[in-house]
């Protein structure tokens, strides 16, 4: 989707078939939408009808299934479709499902989002899930997202969602070109591992979000 909206739920509901098979239950990330697709200018009415259509046809077969969906929002160097999480929580809106959610991500948000607290408290109620994700994808902590607006924003909504750590370590070269990460990571993957967990049982302990 948008492109091939029929090939896109077709792919989409083989995913549903493969997580059912392995007892997963929420698919989320970027299934409403092509990576990395150049356009000269924003969304047009069409396409976002065929994604908010397609993701319909989706969400619905998912939830027949026991299994929730989400949309992430990602910046605009990767897609032109969903950028913010208001863009993200329009998509939902649209659906009109409660088996589709909002899907955020701090490494995206501190591109996109003007004020992270607030862009949290926008989707109050439609959050689901979080990538909590550093400005150059490596350790978190070490960067430069505001952690304490996105920690604060979290317990303002009383998030109970999936708490996600994303760092890349060694990433494939499909990955490293989609992701445009082009130098070798500054830590291990048991460094990012094992730093990025205590650095989110910290916060999440400190905010009331365990």
């Amino acid at each position: 989707m948008p492109h091939e909206p029929a090939k896109a739920v077709a792919f989409l509901k083989r995913v549903l078939d493969a997580m059912e098979e392995l007892g997963a239950r929420d698919l989320t990330g970027c299934t409403g939408y092509s990576i990395g697709v150049l356009t000269g200018q924003g969304p047009t009415p069409t396409e976002l009808n065929r994604m908010v259509d397609g993701l319909a046809q989706v969400t619905e077969d998912a939830r027949s299934r026991g299994i929730g969906v989400g949309i992430e929002a990602i910046n605009r160097y990767e897609t032109y479709m969903v950028n913010t999480l208001d863009d993200a929580l329009n998509v939902v809106n649209r659906v009109g499902s409660d088996n589709l959610r909002v899907h955020a991500d701090t490494y995206h948000m501190n591109i996109e989002e003007t004020d992270l607290r607030a862009a949290l408290d926008g989707v109050r109620g439609k959050l689901n899930f979080i990538h909590m994700s550093e400005s150059h994808r490596g350790l978190v902590g070490t960067g430069t997202v505001p952690w304490e607006d996105v920690w604060q924003g979290l317990a303002d909504i009383e998030f109970s969602g999936y708490l996600t750590l994303e760092s890349f370590a060694a990433p494939n070269p499909e990955l490293a070109a989609a992701t445009c990460i082009w130098k070798p990571p500054r830590h291990t993957g048991q460094e990012l591992a094992q730093g990025g967990l205590a650095f989110l049982r910290e916060g999440a302990t400190r905010h009331g979000l365990m």
